[in-house]
């Protein structure tokens, strides 16, 4: 007994003494930290799958006190940034240190990992150059007559939902989801999704399965993912990021596209055709540019990336334009405006003169940015400029998005909802890396036009024929669901929307 009592003492000195040496990081470099519990650290600080609970209460505590700050997911150490001018030198001049998003993952890798957000530098940077000419102006001209037509679906789904309703109550982040996923089935496979007549159509079904997975803890998969070399011995039990039908999904998709394209040589100028002709190309080793593999990942996160992220702008934006109907005034105002003068023609031209439109949308990314925090892991030691502090290679960095979006010293009222904070004038006067809504630098979001241009049609066709304001369902607060990476509304958006 006593020599059982004495092990386990044995045991838990260790452990402390373990655990007591890896909250000390920080404090041994001179980098100011999070106070941390010596034996369980942040442990119950993390409540959500994006954290931004940790990084909250880290710039709140050291804004204007220090560039970098110390914390721990776990006994990860990762860097908080709090400086603009530090999140310049990390995103953009020092780039070539810090080239990664995540850490990567040694040994075998699944299909849908081998997509330009998780790929290392090496690999990420040949890939976005074969992807950027997607997403050029002259690209986005070309597919917005799909987005029209898609739109026009819409405007044909949500006057059929409000003949349902005497109150003129709508649901609008899952109509909302379900015309961003009609748009990328479009644009990316050129198929008819058809999720605005049928919600319960496989690609809204996948869509929710990619989104809104069922965890069977936030905790246990937050520490999977910070430890991802887990994921080598967890296949054995058959644990795995993605679920095989949604792998499968998305080959079945893009091969049955490739082949059906191939076959009646079909050509629409969209994303699955460039990655078609990648396929088809060869390098300089005579090698194909890309495997079926390859695309498939990239269809992946262009859906992924595209859907969720555009149709909760959307439908926050609408909940602000309900609570501000002043705002929603001006903008309608120029919409209708704009269309009299394209005589009432939504054309591409008409879209990109809507100015005020443009700053609607991105004061509702400041307050509703799509993810809580941008993450880059450094490549190399990275000596942080003007200081003395050296982050090791392979060093997690976190730059909160956030708390940055939501400073009163660089937004004035943050809670606010006020889009003539992004005219060109007001946005002359803060750092350029005051608004990160689309991160920022060479790993910036690749698919932003594309993004921007299905929210911008989405709202005009709103708008111009609807008025919306507040009704009793309506929450008082968009409050953010703790179960996703992405923050997207955990309650339903009700709004009531009057025919003009």
């Amino acid at each position: 007994m006593d020599f059982f009592f004495v092990i386990c003492s044995t045991l838990f000195l260790l452990i402390i003494s373990y655990l007591r040496h890896k909250y000390q990081y920080w404090e041994q470099r001179g980098v100011p930290q999070l106070k941390m519990n010596f034996f369980y650290g942040n442990f119950f600080r993390i409540k959500t799958m994006h954290k931004t609970e940790i990084f909250h209460e880290v710039y709140k505590k050291f804004r204007g006190k220090a560039k970098l700050v110390g914390t721990y997911v776990f006994t990860k150490p990762v860097a908080v940034v709090l400086d603009l001018d530090l999140v310049k030198s990390i995103l953009i001049k020092d780039f070539n240190k810090i080239a990664d998003r995540f850490e990567q993952r040694k040994g075998s890798e699944g299909i849908l990992h081998r997509h330009l957000l998780r790929l290392d530098g090496e690999r990420w940077r040949p890939l976005r150059a074969k992807l950027t000419p997607t997403f050029t102006s002259a690209k986005m001209k070309f597919m917005f007559p799909t987005l029209v037509t898609v739109a026009q679906q819409l405007e044909e789904a949500f006057s059929k939902q409000l003949t349902k309703t005497s109150s003129g109550d709508v649901e609008l982040h899952d109509l909302m989801g379900r015309f961003t996923t009609d748009v990328i089935g479009h644009c990316v496979f050129g198929v008819d999704c058809n999720s605005l007549k049928d919600p319960n159509v496989v690609f809204r079904r996948m869509g929710r399965r990619i989104f809104y997975p069922k965890y069977f803890s936030i905790r246990l998969h937050i520490f999977m993912t910070t430890y991802p070399a887990l994921f080598k011995y967890l296949k054995f039990f058959n644990v795995q990021e993605h679920s095989k039908d949604l792998e499968d999904f998305m080959v079945q998709l893009v091969s049955d596209t490739v082949r059906l394209r191939e076959e009646q040589t079909i050509h629409r100028n969209d994303f699955i055709d460039l990655l078609i002709e990648l396929k088809n190309s060869k390098d300089t080793k005579g090698m194909s540019q890309m495997s079926i593999e390859v695309m498939v990942a990239q269809v992946y996160i262009f859906f992924a990336a595209g859907y969720e992220t555009s149709s909760s702008n959307l439908s926050n934006g609408l909940y602000e334009l309900a609570k501000n109907p002043h705002v929603q005034e001006k903008l309608r105002a120029e919409i209708k405006s704009i269309l009299e003068k394209h005589n009432g023609e939504l054309t591409y031209e008409a879209m990109m003169e809507m100015t005020y439109l443009d700053q609607v949308i991105t004061e509702t990314l400041r307050m509703y940015p799509a993810i809580g925090a941008l993450t880059r892991v450094s490549t190399d030691n990275y000596k942080i400029p003007d200081t003395d502090i050296t982050l090791e290679k392979g060093t997690h960095i976190y730059i909160p998005v956030t708390g940055i979006h939501n400073d009163p010293a660089i937004y004035d009222n943050p809670k606010e909802f006020r889009p003539e904070r992004f005219h060109p004038d007001e946005m002359q006067k803060r750092h350029p890396q005051a608004f990160l809504g689309f991160g920022d630098g060479p790993r910036n979001c690749l698919g932003l036009r594309f993004g921007r241009m299905q929210v911008r049609v989405g709202l005009i066709t709103l708008l111009k024929s609807y008025r919306f304001s507040l009704t009793e369902k309506t929450p008082k607060k968009l409050e953010i669901s703790k179960n996703h990476l992405v923050l997207v509304p955990s309650s339903k958006v009700w709004l009531k929307a009057e025919k003009i």
